[in-house]
């Protein structure tokens, strides 16, 4: 294997074993748990992919700069969606239920 494409084909490779594990875990009875761990496993992909094909590690710091902003933002528009989730109450419809009227035949 050429030295250049060993750590492509090595994250690849990752990338497949990961997707295996995501696809095992969703057959999984876990609750609450499925979600945890297929969020980390697509984390641990999205690192793969931005570390590996995108060339972050030997980037400019300008590149890294825009790369991290763009994570950072990601995460606080997930936490104020997630604050704003957890925050809301149910409202009642301040109407009420409108009352069944059987329908009338003929005139009157």
């Amino acid at each position: 294997m050429n030295k250049a494409t060993r750590p492509l084909v090595l994250t690849w490779i990752a990338l497949l074993v990961l997707l295996a594990t995501t696809a095992g875990c969703a057959l999984l009875r876990l609750g609450w748990l499925n979600t945890a761990i297929s969020l980390a496993i697509a984390l641990a992909k999205a690192l793969l992919v931005a570390i590996v094909f995108m060339r972050l590690r030997r980037a400019p710091a300008l590149l890294r700069l825009a790369a991290v902003t763009g994570a950072v933002t990601l995460v606080l528009l997930f936490g104020l969606s997630l604050t704003d989730y957890t925050t809301r109450t149910e409202l009642k419809a301040p109407w009420q239920q409108p009352a069944t009227v059987s329908p009338r035949f003929g005139s009157r």
